[in-house]
């Protein structure tokens, strides 16, 4: 390490404490841009939603360089050739440059101020009984919400559930249908003792009470699955012209119409995909991607973090493109999202806390001369380059 490094360590440090000077961090951003693609300060992104807790892991790699330490490689999104950190309220996300010009290194400045806010979304949904019976969860009070022929419906603070109240006489299934719009998300808890977390722009449909010899439900959407066992009677998600057969295990299910894959990870047991005539049997850390072309793909290495994010009150990427990443930015803000002019082609790793609001997340991408415009009336995000 010559003296040159000496002093970027040291202006590094400054930067991450928060005491460098306007100049100081000009000179900074000047020989960030002018490093090569061998020549990296790698930072590790184990997850610290704190900012000083996640600040603390970073000076401390700095120090582990000056003294000659290794160089440390990241754990879960793998070492990459050029990043832009940026830290604002306890956000981090990697810049992964797919093309020539280098953007400047500002470090406190990057999230600039933005007139218009919209807040993240937040729990509830629409749920649809059988006798076409709608209730707003967002607005329902806890407690006992309604009773049918086959259940008793009972919302708490985390959760709505169907408790089976069928006695010995006949029974005719009942089915009901529980919507998330897009700004909400949901969690339900089945007769059997299923637990379903329902993300943002999703929807399941499922009895009252399960009966025959299978435990059916239907999904748009994404959804996340604990599912009780029951060799007797295996649980069904139905999802398009596609079915996830299992009998109690762990699962994510993701399968947006505006997606270019359906995409079942499997955290714990064992689950079938179906499709047509192909058949995929997954093990945990699995993932299986149907195509719109009916191509299934097996994933050996899945990350399931990435996947159930979403659940864990995260949304994270992995070399994700803008316009994916625009994709979440729609549900979950509930925002309508149009591109003007040539957005720069870049690819984004990294976690942001879901209950962010929008301007925090869209902050972050400025440093990729990326630029938005919030109209929070009519929740319109408008992306310029």
């Amino acid at each position: 390490m010559n003296l040159n490094d000496e002093r970027y360590f040291e202006l590094a440090e400054k930067w991450l404490n928060g005491t460098i000077t306007p100049e100081e961090e000009e000179e900074y951003a000047r020989w960030y841009n002018s490093l090569g693609p061998d020549n990296v300060l790698e930072i590790p992104v184990e997850h610290a939603v704190d900012r000083e807790a996640y600040r603390k892991k970073i000076l401390q790699q700095i120090n582990r360089k000056r003294r000659g330490g290794s160089r440390l490689r990241k754990r879960r999104y793998g070492t990459i050739t050029t990043v832009i950190l940026i830290l604002c309220s306890g956000i981090y996300l990697y810049v992964h440059r797919l093309s020539s010009p280098r953007q400047s290194l500002t470090g406190r400045t990057q999230v600039e101020s933005i007139e218009a806010d919209i807040r993240p979304g937040t729990q509830g949904a629409v749920l649809t009984l059988s006798d076409g019976h709608t209730i707003v969860l967002d607005t329902a009070g806890n407690g006992s919400l309604a009773r049918t022929a086959g259940a008793n419906i009972v919302k708490s603070e985390s959760s709505v559930s169907f408790y089976a109240s069928r006695s010995g006489t006949p029974y005719t299934p009942e089915y009901n249908l529980l919507m998330t719009p897009r700004g909400r998300q949901q969690q339900l808890v089945l007769a059997d003792g299923t637990k379903v977390w329902l993300n943002a722009g999703s929807s399941i449909r499922f009895p009252s009470a399960f009966t025959g010899k299978e435990r059916a439900v239907i999904i748009k959407g994404e959804a996340y699955f604990e599912v009780v066992k029951n060799p007797l009677q295996p649980f069904v998600v139905q999802v398009n012209d596609a079915s996830v057969e299992v009998l109690g295990t762990h699962f994510n299910v993701m399968a947006y119409e505006n997606e270019p894959a359906m995409e079942t990870t499997l955290l714990e047991g064992a689950v079938k995909l179906r499709s047509g005539e192909k058949t995929l049997l997954l093990k945990p850390g699995q993932q299986s991607r149907l195509l719109a072309d009916g191509d299934l793909r097996l994933v050996s290495n899945a990350d399931v973090e990435l996947a159930i994010a979403w659940k864990n009150g995260m949304q994270a990427y992995d070399r994700s493109d803008l316009k994916a990443i625009m994709r979440q930015v729609e549900r979950w803000y509930d925002v309508d999202v149009e591109y003007q002019g040539e957005i720069p082609v870049r690819t984004f790793s990294g976690e942001i806390p879901r209950n962010a609001n929008l301007s925090e997340l869209l902050g972050l991408f400025k440093a990729a001369n990326i630029h938005f415009s919030i109209d929070a009336d009519r929740k319109k995000l408008t992306v310029m380059p």
